[in-house]
């Protein structure tokens, strides 16, 4: 209908699978079509973790959880950086957008994430180490240049 705006959600960043440990970047790439923002949410397994509120002083609001944890600096908007990462963090993310009055309209997206142990090394092949020789040598090469330049 013409002159009908529609919030949208145009993308839903999630990876699919991740290694426990790893930094994630969850993107909600969304337009608000000539309404005003009320707020960006995110929920894992339907518990709110993280929430945007660009009128709130501050406008990013972080709910603990065992499962995620939010690297606050980095997080604002749309955009949500977790850290630490582990096996509890596997799971289903979802991303609601509300606008402001009079319409309050909101709309979501979720996608799963899974989490993988970090391999281990079984066996010494598959190992690698660094002979006490090799580690001096790196460490000489990253502090000569120091030694030298004061």
């Amino acid at each position: 209908m013409p002159g009908v705006s529609a919030l949208q959600i145009k993308a839903l960043q999630v990876p699919e699978s991740i290694e426990a440990g790893q930094v994630v970047r969850l993107v909600c790439l969304f337009d608000p079509e000539q309404e005003d923002l009320y707020s960006v949410k995110w929920y894992k397994d339907d518990v709110e973790f993280f929430r945007f509120l660009p009128k709130d002083k501050p406008a990013n609001q972080f709910f603990e959880t065992r499962d995620v944890e939010v690297d606050m600096s980095r997080s604002s908007n749309g955009t949500v950086f977790l850290k630490n990462t582990s096996r509890s963090a596997e799971g289903m993310y979802r991303c609601e957008v509300s606008a402001d009055a009079p319409s309050f309209q909101s709309i979501f997206s979720e996608k799963f994430m899974a989490v993988e142990d970090r391999p281990v090394a079984t066996s010494q092949s598959d190992a690698h180490f660094l002979c006490p020789w090799t580690l001096r040598q790196i460490l000489w090469t990253m502090l000569l240049p120091l030694i030298l330049y004061q």
